[in-house]
Parts: structure tokens; C-alpha cells; sequence
């Protein structure tokens, strides 16, 4: 597997009970190395990308409710129509964060973005999805770190 700085490494299962059972882990390891789901480029990924991983990942076979996962996935479309989810994940500060939030609240324009502003429940979705999302980054996925200061 390769880590997230590219180095290649290997990764160690826990022991099986039979070898059929240690093939069926090797071909889910292989499957999930050639679809890259263990390759984190944190220099390249924008918070879009970061968005849509974890829905694919997380959100979409978490235990939430339907109603819930499809409250998400549309905060998760609007965050997507804004500025800042372009921008590079590691180039995201919280002054972003918080301009977003703000202009969801009290409405306004950024480019072709408009919000004419929400309630205190969207608000609440978007930042469930943001909250998510970034602890999502920093693990499993390492494209980001963990700043406890």
C-alpha cells in the first residue's frame, strides 16, 4: 500500500482461521489498493473531493437515517456550488469556514453563490456535514492533521 506521503508500506491483517478465509482478505486488500482507497494526496484534494469521499465512504453506509443521509448529501451539493469548496483542503483555514457559515445565516452573495439565509436546523446540517467531514480527513484518511493546540 502506499501511505500518505507515497511511500510504499505494507499492511499487516489480523490472523485467519483458514487459508480461504486469508485469500478472501487478500483480494478485498488488492481490490482496495487498485480502487485507491488507502492513497491520500492531500496536496491535490480540494474540501469538494473531501465532500464526496466521505459521503461515498462514511455518510452512504454509516447507520444514520434515510432522511437524515439525504438532508447531508444535499448540504453536501450546496457546499459544493460555493467558493470554498474549491479551494485545496490544507489551504482551508476556519476564517473560511466561518465566512461560509456566516453567509449561509445572514444570507448574501459570493460569486454565483447566493443564500438569502437559513434556519437555525440547515445551519446545523452544514455544519454536521463540515464537522464530519474534517474528522474524517484527519482520520482514517490522514489528508489532514490533527492540531490539538
Amino acid at each position: 500500500m502506499e501511505d500518505a506521503s507515497g511511500n510504499l508500506v505494507q499492511k499487516e491483517c489480523a490472523g485467519t482461521e483458514s487459508k480461504s478465509e486469508t485469500e478472501k482478505l487478500l483480494r478485498q486488500a488488492m481490490e482496495d489498493y487498485e480502487s485507491k482507497k488507502f492513497i491520500a494526496k492531500a496536496d491535490n484534494i480540494t474540501l469538494g473531493q473531501l465532500l464526496d469521499t466521505w459521503a461515498e465512504e462514511e455518510l452512504k453506509t454509516g447507520t444514520l437515517s434515510n432522511g437524515t443521509v439525504g438532508t447531508y448529501l444535499q448540504a453536501i451539493n450546496r457546499i459544493k456550488q460555493h467558493p470554498v469548496s474549491r479551494r485545496k483542503l490544507k489551504t482551508v483555514t476556519s476564517g473560511h469556514l466561518q465566512q461560509f457559515m456566516d453567509l449561509l445565516s445572514f444570507g448574501g452573495t459570493v460569486e454565483d453563490f447566493v443564500s438569502k439565509g437559513y434556519s437555525i436546523d440547515y445551519i446545523r446540517s452544514y455544519s454536521a456535514v463540515l464537522q464530519q467531514s474534517f474528522r474524517f480527513a484527519v482520520f482514517p484518511k490522514q489528508y489532514i492533521t490533527f492540531n490539538i493546540y
